[in-house]
């Protein structure tokens, strides 16, 4: 893809549109960068660009935005079916994003990671596996938070990708094209913006969709819809479960992890030597053994890397299943991060106790059917908390018990008057975070600080509320 002397627009000023907005400069390209905000309220978006020749359309996306334009270059908070957009693909104008721009040019390998689940959680640890290997830099970038078009100049060939890859990325991508791609897992989320499952899980068989027999494909053994991803692609297989035993792959056996490749069953670990909780952490660390196993990362290295993994030591993975305190006996867990009902699952089936469960937010299209089990037989109690929590009423049994909160402290207080010695208060959402919250990570400090309020107030004893 050629950006020399073309006339380009990028659509939203937010860190990837700023990554990409530079390198497109770098490359040759004449920038318009637009957004629905003011320069007022983008002044430090609008700074960080300062040192460019780049024309900002703000404050709205102005017919000009597309005029004369050889392509748009959108953020993957950008939806596609916005009226400029449409008009845009109605006059043939090239429609890309920020991964597909940056992986056009990047001269290494990319390992790309999506799924409905655990992506953030299964790059860094792959991430980690990989800088046990023979290359110069390890480059972690993506969704996780760090644009792969901030560092994709300076990678060489001798260096590697892993980039987590959301399906507001897929959406745009036309050649992208990974050595490996890697599906955990596929269940019902942003229908709000793709509207039914069939076009998620198209938009999420991108990843794959340009690969050879040179690539490789890792599925979740366990998923029905994952394993379809192999009638849609030619990349070589290889699977990772924590029910069944996969030929080649990686699988859980009596609670042991092993591998086998090339013919050849080894044994890596306990599950009780990891301190990365949780059943679906472990699938998402069977995920990136697999990984270590395409790039020929020895076993001894493998286990050495999973079992000193520490979660809390990388802030992108806070408020994931992340045990925030102990109050009279009763745990708190912050899994802010949970904003669909596959992740609340997940929580759920890690927990062993009797479980005070805190739900709730904007609603981005949920089934919580599949919930319905799981609730009635590990929660005591759920406290909805959020904008729409009417449609998680309505959608629970009638035998669940139900209390609503108007904001995080009365939740927290909530949860814990209802608790006793042994329980378990879990913030796991299963709904994006807007209704309340900037995001989800506001909501989960929030969650902490209240929590960590209440367990002062518990040992000064003074009153709760």
């Amino acid at each position: 893809m050629k950006f020399e002397g073309k006339q380009i627009t990028v659509f939203g000023l937010s860190r990837s549109g700023i990554a990409v907005s530079r390198l497109l400069h770098d490359l040759g390209a004449n920038l318009c960068v637009t957004d629905p905000k003011s320069a007022d309220q983008l002044k430090t978006e609008i700074d960080a660009l300062s040192d460019l020749d780049i024309d900002f359309l703000l404050g709205g996306h102005k017919p000009q935005c597309i005029k004369n334009k050889d392509m748009l270059v959108v953020s993957p908070g950008v939806p596609l079916d916005i009226p400029i957009l449409v008009q845009a693909k109605h006059e043939g104008i090239p429609i890309r994003g920020e991964l597909e721009v940056a992986a056009s040019v990047c001269r290494t390998p990319i390992v790309a990671i999506t799924g409905t689940k655990g992506k953030s959680t299964t790059t860094i640890l792959t991430g980690e596996l990989l800088k046990r290997g023979a290359f110069g830099t390890v480059c972690v970038a993506g969704n996780i938070g760090n644009p792969l078009s901030n560092d994709v100049q300076r990678l060489v060939t001798n260096d590697i990708v892993v980039a987590e890859v959301s399906s507001f990325q897929l959406e745009t991508t036309i050649n992208f094209c990974p050595l490996v791609s890697v599906v955990l897992n596929i269940a019902r989320d942003h229908l709000d913006r793709h509207q039914t499952m069939q076009s998620y899980q198209e938009i999420k068989q991108n990843i794959c969709q340009n690969q050879t027999d040179d690539h490789w494909i890792i599925l979740n053994a366990g998923d029905s819809k994952v394993l379809s991803f192999a009638n849609n692609t030619r990349a070589k297989p290889v699977y990772f479960s924590d029910s069944t035993e996969p030929k080649i792959g990686s699988f859980l056996r009596n609670d042991e992890i092993w591998i086998n490749w090339q013919d050849q069953l080894t044994r890596v670990c306990h599950i009780s030597e990891i301190r990365l909780k949780g059943r679906h952490n472990i699938r998402n660390m069977l995920a990136a053994i697999a990984v270590a196993q395409i790039f020929e990362i020895s076993p001894s290295d493998i286990r050495s890397t999973v079992i000193n993994f520490v979660p809390q030591n990388y802030p992108v993975l806070a408020h994931a299943f992340e045990f925030v305190g102990e109050v009279n006996g009763i745990r708190f867990i912050n899994d802010s991060k949970a904003t669909n009902v596959i992740a609340v699952r997940a929580a759920l089936e890690s927990i062993e106790a009797p479980i005070i469960l805190i739900m709730g937010g904007y609603d981005k299209g949920n089934n919580y059917e599949p919930l319905i089990g799981l609730i009635q037989s590990k929660v005591k109690k759920v406290i909805l908390l959020g904008g729409r929590t009417q449609i998680i009423r309505n959608a629970l049994s009638e035998d669940i018990v139900t209390l609503n909160t108007t904001d995080m402290s009365a939740a927290v207080h909530l949860a814990y008057e209802h608790s006793e010695l042994g329980d378990v208060v879990l913030l796991s959402p299963a709904n994006a975070s807007f209704d309340m919250f900037e995001d989800y990570q506001e909501r989960g400090q929030t969650f902490r600080k209240v929590v960590t309020q209440l367990e002062s107030k518990v040992h000064s004893k003074q009153p709760i509320l």
